[in-house]
């Protein structure tokens, strides 16, 4: 897999998260039960940091094999 599919896999798995992530708050509303701003909050974090983990994920092995900070001479 090159690095162009690995960026639309990236945006593809990042809206799909995202549409579940906001499905749920909005399903929730419609139910009746009404988050809190600070659980909304809290789950945002956790939308953001899954989504960091997808974006390690898919471009580790890009990542992996370059040397960032070379060792000096």
């Amino acid at each position: 897999m090159g690095l162009f599919e690995a960026i639309i896999r990236a945006l593809i798995y990042l809206c799909v998260v995202a549409l579940v992530f906001f499905l749920c708050v909005w399903v929730l509303g419609q139910l009746g039960f009404a988050l809190p701003y600070m659980v909304i909050n809290i789950l945002k974090v956790i939308f953001v940091l899954v989504a960091i983990l997808i974006l390690v994920r898919l471009f580790w092995p890009y990542v992996s094999g370059s040397n960032l900070f070379p060792p000096r001479s």
